[in-house]
């Protein structure tokens, strides 16, 4: 009795010891199969974005760029190593000291559309005069105007009404003329453009101090 006694003694925990030990090792098996995985997966990834960037870019392709709103812009150079995924761009009408790495999702191939209708003009409502001063990061607000059927009402920065005046639109040259009051002071004319599908109508008053209306901003 003594004997068998002792072997279930000793052999239980061996038994035990080798299940676990079992375990162990499958445990080990799966989280390295895991490991494995994700890293083919990312070496996936990166050829695929790779492959994405330098077929789809080209330094001089003309694109629109995403920096808190989208900006027409010229590729400069196409990422490549620790930049790979990354595409750096010079802003059209701004100076270099803007250029910057932006990441592919935010460069958008321009596409063929129909033509802005410009007839009408620039659509009624509220506009924000911004100041670049040649950098696009931190525009300063110069103040707001309302356009209202050849009138308009003009704000500065804190929203207080400074005085009115009246303008006109001439098609042909795509151009506001401005016939009275502060925007004059600007300039007598100003460039109207349309952007974004028709989404923002800009005026500019001088070079670097657009004013905008955008339908899906507030």
């Amino acid at each position: 009795m003594r004997g068998k006694f002792l072997l279930i003694i000793i052999t239980q925990p061996t038994n035990s010891f080798s299940i676990k030990n079992s375990k162990l090792i499958n445990m080990k098996k799966i989280c390295v199969g895991i490991i494995s995985w994700f890293g083919s997966m990312l070496l996936l990834t990166e050829y695929a974005t790779a492959q994405h960037t330098n077929n789809s870019y080209q330094v001089g392709q003309k694109v629109e760029a995403y920096n808190v709103g989208w900006y027409k812009a010229t590729i400069i150079e196409v990422g490549s190593g620790d930049k790979t995924g990354y595409i750096k761009v010079h802003y059209d009408d701004y100076s270099s000291s803007s250029d910057q790495y932006l990441k592919e999702s935010s460069i958008r191939i321009l596409k063929n559309k129909p033509v802005d209708n410009y007839s009408a003009g620039p659509r009624k409502g509220n506009y924000i005069i911004q100041s670049y001063g040649g950098n696009i990061y931190n525009p300063l607000i110069l103040g707001y105007f309302d356009l209202n059927n050849g009138k308009y009402k003009y704000y500065d920065a804190g929203k207080n009404l400074i005085g009115s005046g009246t303008y006109l639109y001439d098609a042909n040259n795509k151009q506001v003329i401005w016939q009275s009051g502060e925007l004059k002071k600007y300039n007598s004319t100003a460039a109207f453009e349309i952007s974004r599908e028709g989404k923002t109508h800009s005026i500019q008053l001088k070079r670097g101090t657009p004013a905008t209306n955008s339908t899906d901003s507030k």
